[in-house]
Order: structure tokens, then C-alpha cells, then sequence
């Protein structure tokens, strides 16, 4: 998946989780200042913890960000937590 793909559905955002199992940070990075080709996957060899400073980081789009998904009738499929 590119930031291309990830940002048409509303999402502009990387969840990045420490796989250090002391550790387990995670944190949301943005990442608008990146072009559109770059894939999401290349992210994890970038980044580190900022907490334990490991290079074992898991790094997916940030999915809460999403538009909410809606059915024929416009209506929200997955209720909202609110």
C-alpha cells in the first residue's frame, strides 16, 4: 500500500508500535510531508522507538483515522463508539 492509497481513504496518519516486548511503545506519526509513491511497508526500516530505541517497529496506517464506511443507503455500517 502506498500513502497514496492510505490518504484516499481518509487516513494521513502511521501507527508505529515497538515490538520489543519490555517495551511495546506505540505512538501515531504523520507523515503529509512524504510523496504519494512512497510505500507504507518502507516505513519500518526508517523509524525507530523513541522510547527504548529499538529498530524492531511495526508500522501499519493508522486505521481511526478512516472515513467511517457506509452502505447503500448512506448509513453507517459499524456503529460509532460515541
Amino acid at each position: 500500500m502506498t500513502l497514496a492509497n492510505m490518504r484516499e481513504q481518509g487516513v494521513r496518519g502511521l501507527a508505529v508500535y515497538c515490538l520489543n516486548h519490555s517495551c511495546r511503545h506505540h505512538t501515531v506519526v504523520n507523515v503529509d510531508r512524504y510523496p504519494h509513491e512512497v510505500e507504507v511497508p518502507s516505513f519500518g526500516r526508517r523509524l525507530k522507538c523513541s522510547k527504548c530505541g529499538g529498530k524492531r517497529v511495526d508500522v501499519r496506517p493508522n486505521w481511526k483515522e478512516a472515513s467511517p464506511v457506509q452502505d447503500w443507503r448512506g448509513r453507517p455500517v459499524m456503529p460509532s463508539e460515541d
